[in-house]
């Protein structure tokens, strides 16, 4: 059985996956929120819009050579 390499780049869009999938998941939560909630919800689902953005810009800039880059 054959494992797939764990490279740099593939672990960065891991973590941008997670914090995506927190992100997503506050939506619907916040969609379930009474009106007071609503706004925390709001917040949280900021953060994690602006934590992402660093790593979509670092993965926008890597060379192939360095995403490629085992672990």
């Amino acid at each position: 059985m054959e494992t797939e390499t764990l490279t740099y780049g593939k672990k960065i869009e891991e973590l941008k996956g997670m914090i995506s999938k927190i992100y997503d998941d506050a939506e619907w939560l916040r969609d379930c929120a009474t009106m007071e909630e609503k706004k925390h919800w709001n917040d949280l689902r900021e953060i994690f819009y602006d934590a992402d953005k660093p790593l979509r810009n670092l993965l926008r800039d890597m060379s192939e050579n360095r995403f490629n880059s085992e672990l």
